[in-house]
């Protein structure tokens, strides 16, 4: 739980983009439990899940771009990136690739639908980098990344589920507005040092002591 405490204080500590993280990490863990007997749900519900999930750290999550560059995993920018390859590579296949015979034939034989296409890109991504992590840091630190990665959504229930009714609080959801967009929403009134320790260091593993300098993984 060290690495996830890291990682929450590195650039979870927007109560929405916990909240959006809590939704998305409870879908996937749905996708999880149907991908053996419908993958290809799972895999259309997967990507919306991480549209989600990204969206809460592109839009919502205060800059913390110097804070992600101690990280082992993927920082916002190359996450948002990633989603847009996901909408670009259909597009690309369906548009252009189709126009060859062999191709077509090939969708025709095999049932090949934008899922696959999906499926095969997240497997290349996230296999490329754990050759990538094993080449820079050795194969330890590079399973360590997998494992991580992959339990996310199991460790995103517990550091997050706080989340779920504290988003109702209307002293809190403003100022997690004010955290993300501080030019155009103002903090709350008499807003105390208690209630936002209460999100931004409450939740996560709070009780797990992270050394200064330590890094993050995802």
């Amino acid at each position: 739980m060290k690495q996830k405490q890291i990682d929450h204080e590195a650039s979870h500590s927007n109560l929405i983009n916990q909240f959006l993280h809590l939704i998305s990490s409870t879908i996937f863990l749905y996708c999880y439990a149907i991908f053996f007997t419908a993958y290809r749900e799972a895999v259309y519900l997967g990507i919306a899940s991480l549209v989600l999930r990204q969206s809460g750290h592109y839009i919502f999550e205060p800059p913390c771009h110097e804070k992600e560059q101690a990280m082992l995993g993927f920082d916002t920018q190359n996450k948002v990136k990633i989603v847009i390859f996901y909408f670009v590579l259909p597009t690309m296949f369906l548009g252009g690739l189709t126009q060859v015979e062999a191709v077509q034939d090939m969708i025709v034989k095999y049932d090949v639908q934008v899922a696959d296409l999906w499926i095969a890109a997240t497997f290349g991504i996230v296999g490329g980098r754990v050759l990538l992590l094993w080449s820079r840091f050795g194969f330890i630190v590079s399973q360590h990344w997998f494992i991580k990665f992959i339990t996310d959504p199991f460790t995103d229930i517990p550091a997050y589920w706080r989340s779920g009714y504290q988003i109702f609080n209307p002293r809190l959801l403003k100022y997690a507005l004010h955290r993300s967009f501080p030019n155009y929403i103002s903090i709350p009134a008499g807003m105390t040092e208690e209630e936002i320790k209460m999100v931004e260091h409450g939740n996560g593993f709070p009780a797990v002591k992270v050394e200064a300098g330590s890094k993050a993984e995802v």
